[in-house]
């Protein structure tokens, strides 16, 4: 009988969102399958819970980190396909959930043609900033994948936007409700303690936290501290959570006003950094969603994001921050005086909104998708 997900994602070892979806996938009583190809051998078990019920994996170590490989996609992809054949009882199967569009998609939309096999993608920055204006070669197959799949999901509504703008051959002949938009949700820690009226007091803590790479903007952040401090008497700190290779440079344009912490995992931890801080800013280029921006809410700090990337859509302009444009200093200065002047209505509503990025109903979204979608054979 064909009632087992698989769920294909090139990227679970490395992102703990995928790991706490199929954890309450299983809690709902759906059987299972994760397969993930890798390019690096420490990655095999990456992320791996084998205290979930009803889920079997199967990490496989094939990726080659060569350009030729990547450039012969699908040559890629036939590897891929043949090592999962090999691995997985394709019998059992009745829906797959491909994670990312071109990588994961046109995995499924191959055991789609051979096995009769329906299947859901997801659409992420990846696909949208790389694969469909650079390789125009792929944009075809793209198109494919969309049109045979039974639902397309995209993380934030901006990359819905973009699609349907600018590549818009996928939406021509299919019906709207196959297209939707499925958040990312946080752990349920940042729910236990919800802020109450949190106030901003001198010095006003600003906050970033994620990887320290240069398309995550920290520089522009640092820059509208240094104006904030000229304007205010050195009123404003910022506190920096996180490494990466731009973490030099990063260091190389703060000020004693800047705060290093490296990168923490301890949730606990964090959360005391969230809960001294007011604000957090991060405008970050090609952002599929980004958890952090929906912990910094949970903790009633109003936010400063891209305008066009990642959370962008999912709330009214103005009522838990602001969205600027991703290299403007300006912009980030005067998001962060406009934050200031209401300050202690946008953190109530931050914590608010938070709400709905929660496990149970997001997950709730996939199991109707899922539920839509599966093989009736």
């Amino acid at each position: 009988m064909k009632n087992k997900l698989l769920q294909i994602s090139n990227d679970f070892a490395d992102q703990k969102i995928y790991v706490n979806l199929v954890r309450h996938l299983s809690e709902k009583g759906f059987e299972q399958i994760v397969y993930v190809p890798v390019r690096w051998q420490e990655k095999i078990d990456g992320n791996r819970d084998d205290s979930i019920k009803n889920l079997e994996y199967h990490y496989s170590y094939i990726l080659k980190r060569n350009l030729l490989f990547k450039l012969r996609f699908h040559r890629k992809i036939s590897i891929i396909l043949n090592d999962l054949e090999s691995k997985i009882d394709l019998k059992e199967v009745g829906l797959v959930h491909a994670h990312f569009l071109f990588s994961d998609g046109a995995v499924a939309h191959r055991l789609k043609r051979k096995y009769n096999i329906p299947y859901v993608v997801s659409v992420r920055a990846t696909d949208i900033h790389t694969f469909f204006p650079y390789m125009i070669h792929l944009r075809k197959l793209g198109n494919k994948i969309i049109n045979e799949a039974e639902k397309v999901i995209f993380l934030n509504h901006s990359y819905q936007n973009i699609f349907t703008q600018k590549y818009k051959m996928s939406f021509l002949n299919n019906r709207k409700d196959k297209y939707l938009v499925i958040a990312n949700a946080i752990e349920d820690v940042w729910f236990v303690r919800p802020p109450q009226n949190k106030r901003v007091e001198n010095p006003v803590h600003l906050l970033y936290v994620g990887r320290i790479i240069k398309r995550k903007k920290l520089d522009i952040v640092i820059k509208a501290l240094k104006e904030l401090n000229k304007e205010n008497n050195n009123r404003f700190r910022l506190e920096v959570v996180g490494d990466g290779d731009y973490l030099k440079k990063a260091r190389a344009l703060a000020d004693n006003n800047v705060i290093f912490h490296g990168r923490i995992t301890d949730k606990d931890r964090l959360i005391k950094i969230y809960e001294r801080c007011h604000i957090f800013a991060m405008p970050a280029l090609r952002e599929t969603f980004g958890l952090v921006y929906i912990e910094a809410l949970s903790q009633g700090l109003p936010i400063i994001y891209c305008r066009g990337e990642g959370v962008d859509g999912f709330f009214k302009e103005g009522s838990i921050g602001y969205a600027t444009s991703p290299n403007s200093v300006s912009e980030v200065v005067d998001g962060i005086n406009k934050i200031l002047k209401e300050y202690q209505a946008l953190s109530r509503n931050a914590v608010y909104e938070s709400n709905r990025f929660n496990w149970n109903d997001i997950t709730n979204k996939y199991v109707e998708v899922y539920q839509a979608s599966f093989s009736q054979t």
